[in-house]
């Protein structure tokens, strides 16, 4: 099952480095079905009364660094059922840079810059 997250009215920031994904038993890079390589980022996601941090999947390397606000584009979460175990993983179709949320850098979510998109083969 897919939730899709509302994102209107949070902040999100870049917590750690982005990683591209590896196959936890061969240690490969992850890809899509389409050969394109899978990156992790960390995000720090508040609402103004509260903050959690989630791992999105994304495809290609995002180029962001920690301390960034992003928005996540088409933000979800994916919950499937595993040898009676909930498996729940996050992706987003890309991460837009949106500056700071007081605009102290003079960025805006509008002339942010694009991050990543997602694939088949999102799932962790």
């Amino acid at each position: 099952m897919d939730f899709k997250i509302n994102t209107d009215g949070m902040l999100w920031v870049v917590a750690d480095t982005p990683n591209q994904r590896v196959d936890f038993e061969s240690k490969a890079p992850k890809l899509t079905s389409e050969g394109q390589p899978m990156w992790q980022v960390r995000l720090l996601g508040m609402d103004g009364a509260g903050s959690a941090p989630i791992r999105v999947s994304v495809v290609g390397d995002p180029g962001l660094s920690q301390g960034q606000f992003v928005t996540p584009r088409n933000l979800v979460l994916h919950v499937v059922e595993r040898k009676g175990d909930a498996v729940l993983w996050w992706t987003a179709d890309r991460l837009d840079v949106t500056g700071f949320p007081d605009g102290a850098n003079g960025g805006s979510a509008s002339e942010g810059t694009t991050a990543g998109r997602r694939g088949k083969g999102g799932e962790q």
